[in-house]
């Protein structure tokens, strides 16, 4: 949703007369927020295929064709000189609706391993816009190194980074993500984080744990608790993100690709769904130094304490995992996919 976003938000920079269609999904969360970017969006029905639980899919030979009579429509409707896709099963019905009526397709994928979605659709892409260069073995048509991109408010790296970290944002995502929440929990309830470090931390704990994770803060010494705030979501996240010294999280390509672009160093819980493929997303940042990566077997509160505190303890190390940070981020990268898509269109 968010690269979508911000391809958005460049186009209508480099040309006032744009027009955008935003399409999403019926009843998704894109529904609450792109309004709020004054996009006009419509939506359609969409299924997900679960290859790990196969009896999940029953609905799906009713609900596709729906969604591509849908898309057809819309297409038809719209009259779109190109379209661009950001991956996941929503975007397939529209994706496919433009094919049929041979209107150019572009696709943006942040992973560094392809979804399935936008391995098939590869083959009816003129090109695609990834965020790895390794990408590219995986898909069937063109593709060229971009960034994933990220919301204007993401466009400037911050540049006023301490000599050591102050604070530290936890982004478990609008879900939360579990075992973080519980290392996170374990590792600020030793009171050595906080005096020796002087850390502020603000968790983001997603909606399902934080009457847990705020019952448990409540019964904190007191300057832990001064200096712990667990929230359950921000509509504001990116003042979060640049307010932030060093941010711990799963390595979602979208999270990676917006911290990045501000500057601030992380740690890398990449997840263990989906194939593993976080783990691909968090190595070229890990190789560059610009982060630490924890297993997600291994990501408990005292190992969570001793990355914290190797990390804020050694001065010269933070300095290089920020100048590190700074080489990676690419807070232009949808300037690039905007270009993608107007380059296609000339042809």
């Amino acid at each position: 949703m968010f690269p979508a976003i911000a391809v958005a938000q460049a186009l209508s920079r480099n040309a006032s007369d744009v027009q955008v269609l935003y399409v999403g999904r019926r009843g998704g969360i894109e529904e609450q927020v792109v309004p709020d970017y004054g996009l006009p969006m419509e939506t359609i029905v969409a299924a997900k295929l679960d290859m790990e639980q196969v009896w999940r899919n029953w609905s799906v030979p009713f609900v596709v064709p729906r969604a591509l009579a849908q898309a057809i429509r819309i297409v038809r409707r719209f009259l779109p000189d190109v379209v661009l896709g950001t991956g996941g099963y929503v975007s397939a019905p529209v994706i496919l609706a433009a094919a049929m009526r041979r209107v150019p397709v572009v696709l943006q994928e942040q992973n560094a391993l392809p979804g399935r979605t936008t391995r098939w659709l590869s083959r009816v892409a003129q090109v695609v816009a990834t965020a790895y260069p390794e990408t590219g073995r995986y898909l069937h048509s063109k593709s060229v190194v971009t960034g994933t991109p990220v919301r204007d408010a993401f466009w400037k790296p911050r540049t006023d980074f301490p000599a050591r970290p102050r604070r530290l944002l936890v982004l478990g995502g609008s879900q939360g993500a579990h075992r973080i929440n519980q290392a996170v929990l374990s590792a600020v309830g030793n009171l050595n984080l906080i005096t020796t470090t002087e850390l502020e931390v603000w968790h983001q704990t997603g909606e399902k744990d934080y009457a847990w994770i705020q019952s448990e803060r409540d019964a904190l010494e007191e300057p832990v608790r001064e200096r712990y705030h667990p929230f359950k979501f921000s509509n504001d996240l990116p003042d979060q993100i640049y307010q932030a010294d060093l941010v711990l999280s799963r390595a979602g390509a979208g999270t990676i690709s917006e911290v990045s672009a501000a500057g601030a160093p992380m740690l890398l819980v990449p997840g263990p769904f989906a194939g593993g493929h976080q783990r691909l997303n968090a190595q070229p940042f890990e190789r560059a130094g610009a982060a630490v990566v924890i297993p997600n077997d291994a990501c408990d509160g005292p190992h969570l304490l001793a990355e914290i505190s190797a990390i804020a303890h050694d001065e010269p190390r933070y300095s290089k995992m920020v100048d590190a940070m700074r080489s990676l981020g690419r807070p232009r990268a949808a300037a690039d996919v905007a270009g993608l898509l107007e380059a296609v269109t000339r042809h």
